[in-house]
């Protein structure tokens, strides 16, 4: 066994096709940067890229103990896709116990791991080959990290709350702050179509008129590595009595820029589709069916609308004894409807171990979807979805809906053309415009705004399964 998967570690390097499709993060461009900054560790295929993965959970059955234990994983990506992403392969390189997240103390957790990883990188382990019955210097270097998104702003450093909270588009997010309510939207994915598309002129659909920006620039390892230092420069050295450190969304330093070849890295950290789909779909679901608290048309983001402009037909209105009346939207059902929509969940029937039982989490006479976990929420959302809004609702309505659930199906695939990836990139960003029609400000969270990103992430880093998508 020790042989088979010692020869397994050089797959990528005599097994994979060079055919302009992805499917190992090997046939990436991210793995090609890093062989050209440094050819002598690409030059013996046994030495290991890492990908590292952190998240709370909590290890009692009892959900009434708060307790949150931070497990740090890290995962071998020079095993063949087939084996890299099995738990037999990989390592719990630390255990963080504690009653609460570590927060922004993770660091110093983290630093043991992070000084073990510039050693594998400068200078290499002696390690025993059981596959060539030798002995070589065995080098390692961390790629990127795999986190939920408020992982991801403990580890990045980089805070994922507030008006730039887009981690890649950083400090050109496009946001507004929703007065009534109390919260901000992430609208404006005009700027990511085509110069030329009709929707950049369009300003009676959308709040801010004509879009003619250009699509953000995004930003590199090195390009990031300069921000902070900028930011270090300017507010977590001065000398004034009252540091400024909330007018910069960099909350921290980022420990990984203590490795040497960090800041070369074009992905340093990726957002989990998973994480992103479980809550695109619940977000979907609670609208829809009007679930009271997940709902995102009510009467403050009527309001909303109101205050930004757009859409008079839906804003809310004082009727007879002085009632506030909302006029429907064109999204909303009926109680046939919804029992439509209820039915196709409910009636799904599944292989043992492709999903739990979702048709146990649907009840029909109350319109409600609960109890579902993140991979069932990735099946109605790639499968059912585009069945449901079919029974229940306008072509208007279920062309966006059903073109969301295509490109994440189509982002999830094993094997990606490089030109489809162009595709989905275009297909994203008029969805996610066509959306902003129909659904109140409120429905935009960050949320939403995350997939116009994770096409142009699967080109850099390869396949979801491996970079973009862990669950413990």
């Amino acid at each position: 066994m020790c042989s088979k998967v010692s020869a397994s570690m050089s797959w990528h390097e005599n097994d994979r096709t060079e055919d302009g499709k992805l499917r190992h993060p090997a046939d990436s461009e991210a793995w090609r940067v890093l062989d050209s900054f440094d050819p002598s560790f690409a030059s013996d295929p046994r030495n290991v890229r890492l990908g590292l993965s952190s998240d709370g959970f909590n290890p009692f059955r009892t959900m009434s103990i708060q307790y949150s234990m931070w497990p740090v994983v890290l995962m071998s990506y020079n095993l063949p896709p087939w084996m890299c992403m099995k738990p037999p392969n990989f390592i719990m390189a630390l255990l963080i116990p504690g009653k609460e997240s570590p927060g922004n103390d993770i660091d110093v957790y983290l630093q043991p791991v992070i000084e073990e990883l510039k050693e594998l990188w400068d200078f290499g382990v002696k390690t025993y080959d059981a596959s060539k019955r030798e002995y070589f210097q065995m080098r390692a270097a961390l790629f990127w990290t795999i986190n939920d998104f408020p992982a991801y702003a403990m580890l990045s450093g980089w805070s994922t709350k507030g008006s730039l909270a887009c981690p890649v588009c950083c400090y050109d997010t496009k946001s507004i702050y929703l007065r009534n309510s109390r919260k901000f939207c992430y609208l404006g994915h005009r700027k990511f179509l085509h110069l030329n598309h009709k929707w950049r002129h369009d300003k009676k659909s959308f709040y801010d008129g004509k879009e003619l920006g250009a699509t953000p620039p995004l930003l590199s390892g090195s390009n990031v590595f300069e921000h902070v230092k900028d930011i270090e420069n300017k507010f977590w050295k001065t000398q004034s009595k009252k540091r400024d450190k909330d007018s910069s969304p960099w909350k921290k330093k980022n420990i990984f820029f203590e490795l040497p070849y960090w800041k070369f890295n074009i992905l340093n950290h990726n957002l989990d589709v998973m994480h992103i789909e479980k809550n695109v779909c619940d977000k979907v679901l609670g609208t829809l069916l009007d679930m009271q608290g997940k709902s995102k048309d009510h009467l403050k983001g009527r309001l909303d609308l109101e205050d930004i402009g757009v859409r008079h037909e839906l804003h809310a209105r004082v009727g007879e004894s002085n009632k506030i009346y909302l006029p429907p939207a064109i999204f909303s059902m009926g109680s046939k409807e919804k029992d439509n929509f209820c039915k196709v969940l409910k009636g799904v029937r599944l292989p043992d171990g492709y999903a739990s039982n979702i048709s146990r989490c649907v009840q029909i006479k109350g319109h409600k979807v609960s109890g579902l976990k993140s991979h069932d929420f990735h099946f109605i959302l790639h499968y059912l979805l585009q069945l449901a809004v079919r029974r229940s609702l306008p072509t208007n309505i279920t062309e966006p809906l059903i073109k969301l659930g295509d490109f994440f199906r189509g982002l999830c695939a094993k094997v990606i053309d490089l030109d489809e990836i162009d595709k989905l990139e275009g297909e994203i960003a008029e969805t996610l415009c066509r959306l902003e029609m129909i659904f109140p400000p409120s429905f935009f969270d960050i949320m939403m705004h995350l997939p116009i990103h994770l096409a142009h992430e699967v080109r850099l880093g390869g396949p979801v399964q491996n970079i973009k998508s862990f669950t413990y």
